[in-house]
């Protein structure tokens, strides 16, 4: 399976900072959910609801993401 570009976290949060004696350290951020797989599944909501289609497997939500993963990464 080759690697797709997921696009990040969808919804980073924040992990929060730590004292170390001398000052505050960024713990980092907590990924949650790719972005990917949020375009993926807006794209089976989105099509299966409101286009009357109900024949949108999960291969096609993900090309469709990808799709839209390479729209948004273009050079603007």
């Amino acid at each position: 399976m080759s690697k797709h570009d997921d696009g990040g976290a969808a919804f980073p949060l924040d992990a929060g900072q730590d004292y170390d004696g001398d000052k505050f350290v960024q713990r980092g951020f907590q990924g949650g959910m790719t972005l990917r797989d949020w375009f993926a599944g807006q794209a089976l909501a989105g099509v299966n609801c409101f286009m009357d289609r109900k024949d949108l497997n999960a291969m096609q939500a993900y090309e469709m993401a990808d799709a839209m993963l390479a729209e948004r990464n273009k050079e603007q």
